[in-house]
């Protein structure tokens, strides 16, 4: 390895650290703030809530820029590469579909009014999918779903995801060669295993602060300071990827 790619290696690893670090202490940070200030901060089009809608917006522009780059790299590249440029692709039209539910789709930005039949059906009267009857957790007369209707929540499925992706992938091929192979034949992309440690220290710090301090702090404004550090996870990962990739054009054989 040459000095540059442990240098290269050396900056991720710092970078990651650094994730972790800031993911903790965004969550111990809320435990300092007034409760009337939270709410603030956490409501309908807040700071969280925007904060999370931009870093899902910087992931689908990171994602995206990552598939025109193995498009732009000819046949070959398509030939070779195909499969990661299906999965940026398919990540970055994810992570807009994401960022367009967390703004309803423009909805309070530019004043739309909810069609009738969407409010009927929608749990918060916004034009959105996540809020839908079918996918919220709560039944339309107000009770709460059982475990089954709680597994079709939108939320959930959102964290099955990266729980598959990011976490039970790499560790299936990182504890079993024959599954790596596999997994290879079959045109599967395996995500490096430190993207679902971010992932699963931000839901384990989320689970932490919400047993120790369920008196004194809102679980509703965890729940969004939560899905906005899913969202920042997102960017930073393809921040890296983009990062990686730039790097490797300009100087392929370092």
């Amino acid at each position: 390895m040459g000095t540059t790619a442990r240098n290269n290696r050396r900056v991720l690893h710092v970078a990651i650290i650094v994730a972790f670090a800031v993911l903790a202490g965004v969550y111990f940070a809320a435990l300092a703030i007034d409760c009337t200030m939270l709410d603030r901060l956490e409501r309908e089009d807040g700071l969280i809530e925007t904060a999370g809608a931009i870093f899902f917006l910087a992931a689908a522009v990171g994602f995206f820029a990552l598939c025109l780059f193995r498009l732009k790299g000819g046949r070959k590249a398509l030939r070779g590469d195909f499969r990661f440029t299906l999965v940026f692709g398919l990540l970055a039209m994810l992570m807009f579909v994401c960022f367009g539910e967390e703004i309803s789709w423009g909805q309070r930005v530019f004043g739309w009014n909810t069609p009738g039949l969407i409010s009927d059906l929608n749990a918060q009267n916004e034009v959105n999918l996540h809020n839908l009857h079918w996918v919220h957790q709560w039944n339309p007369d107000g009770s709460e779903k059982g475990f089954v209707g709680k597994l079709v929540n939108m939320n959930r499925l959102f964290s099955i995801f990266w729980l598959v992706v990011f976490v039970l992938l790499p560790v299936t091929a990182r504890l079993s060669e024959r599954a790596r192979r596999f997994l290879e034949n079959v045109g599967m992309v395996v995500p490096p295993l430190w993207t679902g440690c971010l992932f699963l220290t931000s839901y384990a710090v989320y689970k932490v602060v919400l047993f120790l301090h369920a008196g004194s702090i809102r679980a509703d404004a965890l729940d969004e300071i939560k899905e906005t550090s899913y969202a920042a996870i997102y960017a930073f990962i393809a921040l890296v990827a983009v990062v990686a990739e730039i790097k490797y054009r300009v100087r392929p054989n370092s």
